[in-house]
């Protein structure tokens, strides 16, 4: 026995620490870690609306202090590390050998930590400062924050850093395991991540009087473990951190071309951050994040992982002139991402109400009362219309970054900075006129654009403004990328994008003619939950669903099957193994 577990054990080790070089099949790998980092993000997520609900104020204060620190990470290390640094390591390696590349991977972890760390201990100086500042900028007379309030909300920003500092080193690690081609470990890292987060809900929040300052543990807690979890694979490869730095060529050629990304992530966080003190001075914060949180899923699996295996692919090719081989790569990819995300599109728009049900109401006892669910299903609605888009930036951004051009990607992601914020204020303002959360109920005049009223519903105007300042951005990227780099086939595109949009309209309808007729569960919830609610309603609202998802699943894949869709392979290829134990094949 002690023998059978020592192989079992071994040839789990063997799949972390292997090589992935197949980019579809990196992309599948890696969706296994990204879904189970979703679905503990998501569990941390119910757990937090059933002990906060989406008015508690200590957790709205929470979010709003963590705004600031995770834009400072997202801008300085998580793009400008990932999609620009990567690329020049990865040259180096190549063409001066595994010496030369430690030297300057030592040399890029030395300067981020002594850059990042500079930055935070000033934030953390001028905390007093800098939060009234961004309130008073972002959210110009917003009187219902107490001098108490704000400092406790810049306590939380002071201590929050660390985390952030924490995680900055794990994703310079994580880095330098993509480069040698291993994914599969840093993709686990959020779900320790996560995981730090769920024992500091379950363990502290009770224990410390559901004080927000048990999430901020938490998040320490779940950084060490984002950490922890790759060090011994870091170890493995051949790592060694040195304190050294040398401020060579390369180095510094690598630190100009992060110049342009490093704004262009900051323009984007100005308009989440700003985004956010939006959301909170309108009190729609709590519904935005768990919103956000679901409606991320589909991009993180059908965006993020064929981006992120995509990556190194890319710029290897770019490195060789191959532009016959990037076109093949953009083409198939977009293809690939559409024909897996489009269904799981199609599900949020229609049964969004009964998938935030689930997901966020399903514990007995809950504080997220019939009004919040609405209020995150309304949210989730215009998330859910940019979906496919997102997935594409994502995308094309990486393209561009590969081929080592981040002047372009600057210039888009101002445009759309400017369009995120503009947007978002004028479908808030839309929406704040709204007497229900229904589209019907929004009444479309020039007035309401300009003019701020006291319906809840507005917060949904954030999510319409990404979702529309994120399609343009995608197909302003395609376009100049199109014009300037690479020429794609662009009719054969829109050929094969057609096809699997027929296939969705299918879907959608059938979709909705199913929910329609059982959609009056979702009105039969309780208002709010008591003691003697125990979610009787749940089982029933949880099969539905599953019959309702799996009959229009079956018709978007005859469909696709029917036009000859291409990426019915994908089906064939990683679904028939599971689907062969019950005697089902998928043909294509």
């Amino acid at each position: 026995m002690p023998q059978v577990f020592r192989n079992r054990i071994k040839s789990i080790t063997s799949v972390l620490s292997k090589e992935q070089t197949v980019i579809l099949e990196t992309a599948f790998l890696t969706m296994i870690p990204i879904l189970l980092t979703k679905i503990t993000g998501q569990f941390f997520n119910l757990l937090a609306a059933s002990y906060f609900g989406t008015n508690n104020v200590g957790w709205n204060q929470f979010l709003l202090a963590t705004s600031i620190p995770d834009m400072l990470t997202n801008v300085l290390l998580g793009g400008a590390i990932g999609s620009v640094i990567i690329p020049g390591l990865i040259a180096i390696k190549k063409k001066k050998g595994a010496e030369e590349f430690l030297k300057a991977y030592n040399s890029v972890i030395t300067s981020a930590i002594l850059i990042f760390s500079l930055i935070s201990l000033i934030l953390a100086l001028l905390a007093d400062f800098i939060f009234p500042l961004f309130l008073r900028t972002l959210i110009p007379g917003q009187t219902s924050l107490s001098g108490e309030d704000i400092a406790s909300i810049t306590s939380m920003m002071r201590v929050l850093l660390i985390p952030q500092i924490i995680l900055g080193v794990s994703v310079l690690v994580s880095s330098g395991l993509n480069i040698y081609n291993r994914y599969l470990v840093p993709q686990l890292a959020p779900l320790f991540f996560n995981v730090g987060r769920i024992l500091g809900l379950v363990i502290l929040v009770p224990l410390m009087n559901y004080s927000p300052w048990a999430i901020v543990i938490g998040v320490i807690t779940g950084s060490v473990l984002h950490l922890g979890i790759q060090l011994p694979l870091f170890r493995q490869i051949g790592f060694r951190y040195k304190l050294f730095f040398s401020y060579t060529k390369d180095l510094r050629n690598m630190l100009l071309i992060s110049l342009p990304r490093t704004f262009a992530l900051m323009s984007e966080n100005i308009a989440l951050t700003f985004n956010d003190f939006l959301a909170f001075q309108i009190g729609g914060l709590a519904s935005l994040n768990y919103a956000n949180s679901l409606s991320l899923i589909v991009p993180s699996l059908f965006g993020a992982t064929f981006a992120y295996a995509s990556f190194p692919a890319l710029t290897e090719f770019f490195e060789d002139e191959n532009l016959e081989k990037v076109k093949y790569i953009i083409t198939k990819t977009l293809n690939e991402m559409l024909f897996l995300a489009l269904p799981f599109v199609i599900t949020i728009l229609i049964l969004r109400v009964a998938v935030v049900r689930l997901a966020f109401g399903i514990l007995p006892n809950t504080r997220l009362d019939l009004e919040g669910t609405y209020q995150i299903a309304w949210v989730l609605l215009w998330f859910a219309v940019g979906h496919i888009f997102i997935c594409g930036k994502w995308f094309m951004y990486r393209v561009f970054y590969a081929a080592k051009q981040t002047v372009i990607p600057l210039i888009v992601s101002l445009i759309s900075l400017v369009l995120t914020i503009v947007l978002g204020v004028l479908f808030t303002n839309l929406f704040s006129h709204n007497a229900e959360f229904s589209i019907t109920s929004t009444q479309l005049s020039l007035e309401n654009f300009f003019e701020r009223s006291t319906s809840i519903a507005a917060v949904g105007g954030i999510a319409l403004g990404i979702s529309v300042a994120y399609s343009i951005e995608f197909i302003m990227l395609l376009i100049i990328f199109h014009k300037t780099k690479v020429k794609l086939d662009i009719k054969q595109l829109l050929v094969s994008v057609s096809k699997k949009l027929i296939a969705g309209a299918s879907m959608f309808v059938v979709m909705y003619l199913v929910y329609k007729t059982w959609n009056i569960l979702t009105y039969a919830l309780p208002v709010s939950a008591t003691f003697s609610y125990r979610g009787s309603t749940t089982i029933n609202l949880f099969l539905l669903t599953l019959i309702t998802v799996a009959t229009s699943f079956m018709v978007y894949y005859l469909v696709c099957l029917f036009l000859k869709v291409e990426e019915l392979k994908i089906l064939k290829r990683y679904l028939n193994p599971i689907f062969k134990i019950g005697g089902v094949q998928i043909k294509d």
